[in-house]
């Protein structure tokens, strides 16, 4: 019997990091928006999330946002840096080992309203009120839209992936065996 080892998981996890600094990065620098992102990096630590759970997945949001942030030579700001760990944590505590369209389906406007008003507190605390108000209704008003990109993406990534992830949870089922 094959086993898969806690090595093949964060060679997983590191991959996912990887692709979610390349989609951050790339978006900053068409965008060339430093203090306003697009969450489309957040999709590869979702699906870290719900693949190898909720302690991955915000270890992959936090790796891939201190890399993307240096790679695009922002400035570091540890309040902003709890949005992506919010990403990769709340999905995956959620929809690990019980995914279904549906819980994804809710799952994601609820991330995306905790990563705003956490991104709105450090706007407040880092920048001020009249920044903070500015952005607020953009970020608002964004996430009915970048949160139908994401369910769609994420749950055709999911299942695509699916005979790859499945050799985790067959090494668990194996286990108990």
């Amino acid at each position: 019997m094959k086993t898969y080892s806690p090595l093949q998981k964060v060679v997983f996890a590191t991959s996912l990091a990887a692709v979610s600094v390349a989609i951050d990065v790339f978006f900053k620098f068409v965008l060339n928006i430093q203090f306003f992102g697009l969450p489309f990096y957040a999709i590869p630590v979702i699906l870290g999330g719900i693949i190898l759970g909720p302690g991955y997945g915000a270890a992959i949001g936090f790796v891939a946002d201190a890399i993307g942030l240096f790679m695009s030579g922002g400035t570091y700001m540890p309040l902003y840096a709890l949005g992506p760990v919010i990403w990769g944590f709340l999905p995956g505590l959620i929809l690990y080992k019980r995914y279904s369209a549906f819980k994804l389906a809710w799952v994601v406007p609820l991330t995306y309203l905790f990563v705003n008003l956490n991104n709105t507190l450090a706007s407040f605390v880092y920048f001020g009120s009249e920044t903070t108000l500015s952005l607020l209704v953009l970020r608002m008003a964004l996430i009915p839209f970048n949160s139908l990109i994401i369910f769609y993406v994420v749950k055709d990534v999911h299942v695509k992936l699916a005979p790859f992830y499945e050799r985790f949870t067959w090494l668990k089922g194996e286990a108990k065996a």
